[in-house]
């Protein structure tokens, strides 16, 4: 079920908001990832080394990868 809500947000956001197709759609994904308690860091967000370390818990990386960024990672 979905309710009608007012809200005032800056004149910027609203035109930025007029180029997307589903505004309404686009609203919710922002709120949800903004209330959201657990947010999930995004793989534009991580860092090199972060992105390293993912990488090296992976089951499916190369042993010569994983040695490879493990010594990256150590230095």
């Amino acid at each position: 079920m979905r309710v009608n809500r007012t809200f005032s947000i800056p004149m910027e956001l609203v035109q930025e908001l007029k180029k997307k197709h589903n505004q309404s759609e686009t609203v919710t994904r922002a709120l949800k990832k903004y209330l959201d308690p657990h947010p999930l860091l995004e793989v534009h967000d991580a860092s090199s080394r972060q992105l390293m370390a993912a990488l090296t818990a992976r089951n499916d990386i190369d042993d010569t990868l994983k040695t490879l960024l493990l010594q990256i990672l150590t230095k």
